[in-house]
């Protein structure tokens, strides 16, 4: 079940979060910063608490927020 996605490429350097389907049909979460959106791939870069950098691709998105700016 998809819900709304919020967040837009104009959202960059916002904190985000994201709940998304990965290839292999598990779900994935990303919460962080938006660092960058890639066009080409239609994918969104979620720089981690860690410091790891999630790819969300956007087609797969279940439910995207900005949870702060």
């Amino acid at each position: 079940m998809k819900g709304p996605n919020l967040v837009s490429p104009d959202d960059i350097g916002a904190r985000v979060s994201f709940q998304f389907e990965l290839p292999n049909g598990y779900v994935g979460e990303a919460v962080g910063t938006l660092e960058a959106y890639d066009e080409a791939a239609e994918t969104y870069l979620v720089r981690t608490k860690d410091g790891e950098l999630a790819r969300v691709p956007r087609r797969g998105v279940r439910f995207g927020k900005v949870v702060s700016r």
